[in-house]
């Protein structure tokens, strides 16, 4: 494996849940007892989000306020860009992409670009905070071609994680849940072919493999990948079950976002996403 993408300490960051309106999923959460807050807007772009941090991870639930503006604007950003993924899918809610953590893009452009993927960035942008900060960070895009799966795009904000975990906390951006103490253990993808995907993203993106397991609720192979901050895993149907089912009706996909944790267990499909709030031991 190629050890500079390794180098540059890649982590589970966060995944965008697309939905028609953020304010109500922020309150869903909050009924559910989870620490969820209004993280500000796009200006340029005519979206905002909500936010619903564990610790340094967190879920993005996004959303767009200006269609007028993001048709001007959102809707032609680059390449693999998730405004570029929310066009494509055509606005239906649910996951839509899934965002990994670094500090030297430039260095991880080169990289991508050596092992054939298509690059767009680094790209500079910025939000407005509700306490008036403006929060900046940059982004790279990558996309392979003719695949169905959107690709992770990447981020880099600028600060160390001590330094970036210190001010959410500052700001009660992170605070503990009263729904207990969760962490994200995965991102599940509903793919076609859960070996040829897996094999790729780790040669890709110079991540560990895990081996694979049968899950029998969801009637579907499991292949893991080791990330810090949650892991990747892609499912592949053995038959009928939820991840054929998502497959026919969505294509290659984000499908369940597995949290683990002290809290009650339950599992729930909202807006599109479907989540599973383990309160047991951490599944492989």
């Amino acid at each position: 494996m190629n050890r500079g993408v390794k180098e540059m300490a890649l982590a589970f960051d966060h995944v965008i849940h697309y939905v028609d309106d953020a304010h109500t999923l922020k309150d869903r959460f909050i009924n559910k007892g989870f620490h969820t807050v209004y993280g500000g807007r796009h200006e340029k772009r005519g979206s905002y989000n909500t936010l619903l941090h564990f610790g340094m991870e967190y879920i993005e639930f996004l959303s767009i306020d200006d269609r007028s503006l993001f048709d001007k604007v959102g809707a032609q950003d680059v390449a693999y860009s998730p405004f570029s993924s929310i066009v494509r899918d055509e606005f239906t809610e649910g996951f839509a992409k899934i965002c990994l953590r670094t500090r030297d893009l430039n260095k991880l452009a080169q990289t991508f670009k050596q092992k054939g993927l298509n690059v767009n960035g680094p790209v500079p942008l910025s939000r407005k905070r509700p306490d008036g900060k403006l929060l900046e960070w940059s982004l790279l895009f990558v996309g392979e071609e003719g695949s169905e799966l959107p690709l992770p795009f990447f981020i880099d904000w600028h600060d160390t994680d001590q330094e970036r975990l210190n001010e959410l906390k500052e700001a009660k951006v992170v605070a503990p849940h009263s729904a207990g103490q969760w962490k994200i253990d995965s991102l599940l993808m509903a793919v076609h072919d859960a070996k040829q995907t897996a094999f790729k993203w780790a040669e890709w993106f110079d991540l560990e493999h895990k081996g694979s397991i049968y899950d029998p609720s969801l009637n579907a192979d499991i292949y893991t990948l080791q990330l810090p901050g949650g892991n990747l895993k892609f499912a592949q149907p053995k038959g009928q079950g939820p991840v054929n089912e998502f497959l026919e009706q969505r294509g290659e996909r984000p499908f369940q976002l597995m949290l683990t944790g002290s809290g009650q267990t339950e599992l729930f499909t909202i807006h599109g996403g479907h989540y599973v709030f383990n309160g047991g031991e951490t599944h492989a």
